[in-house]
């Protein structure tokens, strides 16, 4: 997988950078968690001040164009992306953890 940076622009009113990219990968999709560890390795940026914005693969071809936004700090992310976003861009234990709370504890299943 080879991400090749084609924008990066400042936004100083939403306390931002947005930075547009293209991804050339062989064999499957790349997943959200692989281009979302890469590109905050890339930028040097922390990975809870970076939220992938879209992703489009293109038809027919080993390519995506995509968008990223790194805030300034994180509770700046939070303040501005809307929260299903948050929950896409979520990455590794806010995972599990958001699993382990959709699950019925063992008790209530064992009392009905």
């Amino acid at each position: 997988m080879e991400i090749t940076i084609t924008s990066d622009k400042e936004n100083v009113l939403l306390n931002r950078r947005e930075v547009g990219f293209d991804i050339v990968f062989n064999g499957a999709t790349p997943s959200r968690k692989m281009v979302h560890a890469k590109l905050a390795a890339m930028l040097n940026t922390p990975k809870d001040q970076l939220v992938i914005g879209s992703l489009q693969n293109r038809f027919g071809m080993t390519q995506i164009t995509g968008d990223a936004r790194i805030y300034t700090s994180a509770e700046n992310l939070k303040k501005i992306e809307p929260e299903y976003i948050l929950k896409r861009g979520m990455v590794g234990e806010e995972e599990n953890n958001a699993d382990a709370q959709d699950a019925p504890s063992g008790d209530a299943a064992e009392a009905s």
